[in-house]
């Protein structure tokens, strides 16, 4: 069998063309090679048989000087050596080194009979995607080789036979699909550092977002393939480095005011906080996607920082709930407690934070969405792990809806004359502690949006958000404070649509009552 010229024919010294080295190389080949020799062998041998055709009948070069030009070629396993390497291993200079490369180059890119090298580089086709110590393994394992070869010795080897080579190596994996290799882990990354864990669909999601479509079968051996990916169980994984994240915040904030949690409530807790996380997330961040209970129990079982047993969850670390949830969070944690039943109403609640000097659109947050506290019941707030008799609840409820009835409920939503839409209304304990005004007094099909606030001076005050469900959830906190509002006082707005503008203006009954005299009462608003 005779080999096959692949590259422009060069001028060797000996013989008189590259292809009659080609010819010569061929013929020796099939005479002295054994088809069971590891690749690494058959290097030496190649390159014995090439410099004594080379040489013609002058001596040949020392066998120090054919291991060097091997491994300055990469051709044993290593990545190319250096000029100073090479030199070291031939015993002669840098410069001479080079001058002994330069003798063989019309070696480089001939088209070889080499079977081991073939097998070689189908066995690692096959192979991909894999680790690249995987893939030296299993050659060594079939016999192909008898030391562990870099990819970029596989590489350097094929480019001196004149073979393709396709493969690549990215984070430490052997692909022939690099960009697709980098979408997936740059998504895993992402993904894992953001929320701690993600399924195989999340990841093929997130790299589709980023313009590469793979699906969730080709995502499963890509990540099996990096030593980085903790699998966690079929489905979930996680990057092995990522030990802290919003998760593993989310969960030490949960467990540092109680624990043991049961996994459902924790699980409930994270999507609970996370849901407001993402509501402050602008266009381009990607949203916070609670773990299933599946994914919550496989993470902390996997995670250093928790224990699960049987269906509970806790910390292995100690944890402060000072250090853990904040300088506010905490007060508002010990205020709670400090309170004779452990439970607090809305209203008490806030005016009890407010004493406090706490900032009131915070605390609300903090009911709403943190998971160091618990909505027990309809306006009734605890403390996570906080006991509370369901009596001691009802009791609260009562006095909390007899102080409400005391106050004045006042509401009347209309129109101006120059048909903008407006209200007055009494400020009540709610509205003073929380800047909230869950009634709708826009006409219907009012789009939900922010509105700049306008006081009587004609200066900025504050942003109200506008929900075409419930209405203005909050943002009216700012004129509260600014102007010092006290309960039983009246408000008087006036909306104007188009520019998302809301003035306001206060004070006592008859100071509101000649604005609200102004304005046609409309059944279009509910009362």
């Amino acid at each position: 069998m005779t080999g096959k010229q692949t590259s422009a024919p060069q001028e060797p010294d000996r013989p008189d063309t590259q292809v009659d080295l080609a010819s010569a190389l061929g013929k020796f080949a099939e005479l002295t090679f054994d088809g069971t020799e590891p690749l690494e062998t058959t290097v030496v041998g190649i390159l014995s048989g090439a410099d004594r055709v080379i040489h013609g009948k002058r001596k040949p070069c020392r066998p120090a000087v054919i291991n060097g030009l091997a491994a300055r070629y990469g051709l044993l396993g290593k990545p190319p050596a250096t000029l100073e390497e090479t030199g070291l291993a031939m015993g002669v200079t840098r410069e001479r080194a080079r001058q002994i490369q330069k003798q063989h180059k019309v070696l480089y890119g001939l088209y070889l009979w080499w079977p081991q090298l073939d097998a070689a580089l189908e066995l690692a086709r096959r192979q991909a995607p894999c680790t690249e110590l995987a893939l030296a393994d299993e050659l060594l394992r079939r016999g192909v080789t008898t030391t562990r070869y870099s990819l970029d010795s596989l590489r350097a080897c094929a480019e001196f036979a004149g073979r393709p080579f396709d493969l690549d190596l990215r984070a430490g994996v052997v692909t022939n699909d690099p960009d697709t290799l980098t979408a997936v882990y740059r998504a895993t990354r992402r993904l894992t550092e953001r929320q701690g864990l993600a399924t195989l669909l999340q990841v093929s999601d997130e790299a589709l977002d980023a313009g590469v479509v793979v699906t969730e079968d080709d995502v499963r051996p890509l990540l099996a393939a990096s030593e980085s990916v903790v699998w966690l169980d079929e489905d979930h994984v996680t990057w092995g480095s990522s030990v802290r994240n919003r998760l593993v915040n989310t969960l030490r904030t949960l467990l540092s005011v109680h624990q043991p949690v049961d996994l459902p409530s924790a699980r409930r807790a994270v999507e609970n906080f996370w849901t407001y996380r993402n509501s402050g997330r602008t266009a381009d961040q990607a949203d916070l996607v609670a773990p299933t209970i599946t994914g919550l129990r496989a993470f902390c079982e996997w995670h250093d920082q928790f224990a699960v047993d049987d269906n509970e969850l806790s910390a292995t670390v100690p944890l402060d709930h000072n250090a853990e949830l904040g300088v506010e969070a905490a007060l508002l944690v010990e205020l709670i407690r400090m309170s004779p039943n452990g439970v607090l109403d809305r209203t008490s609640l806030m005016e009890t934070a407010e004493a406090f000097g706490m900032n009131l659109s915070t605390v609300s947050v903090y009911l709403t969405f943190h998971p160091a506290f618990v909505q027990l019941d309809r306006n009734a707030w605890t403390v996570r792990g906080t006991q509370v008799a369901s009596a001691v609840v009802a009791t609260v409820q009562s006095q909390a809806r007899a102080r409400s009835l005391t106050e004045n409920r006042h509401f009347r939503a209309g129109t101006t004359p120059n048909g903008r839409p407006s209200v007055t209304l009494a400020v009540t304990s709610n509205f003073k502690l929380t800047g909230v005004l869950l009634r709708r007094w826009f006409p219907a099909g009012t789009p939900s949006t922010r509105f700049e606030l306008i006081d009587g001076r004609g200066e900025p005050c504050g942003t109200a958000v506008y929900n075409d469900e419930t209405g203005f959830t909050h943002g009216f906190g700012t004129y509260v404070r600014r102007f010092g509002l006290r309960v039983g006082e009246y408000v008087y707005m006036c909306a104007d649509l188009e520019e998302e503008t809301v003035s306001m203006t206060h004070g006592g009954t008859d100071e509101v009552s000649s604005l609200a005299k102004r304005t046609l009462p409309t059944d279009a608003h509910p009362r």
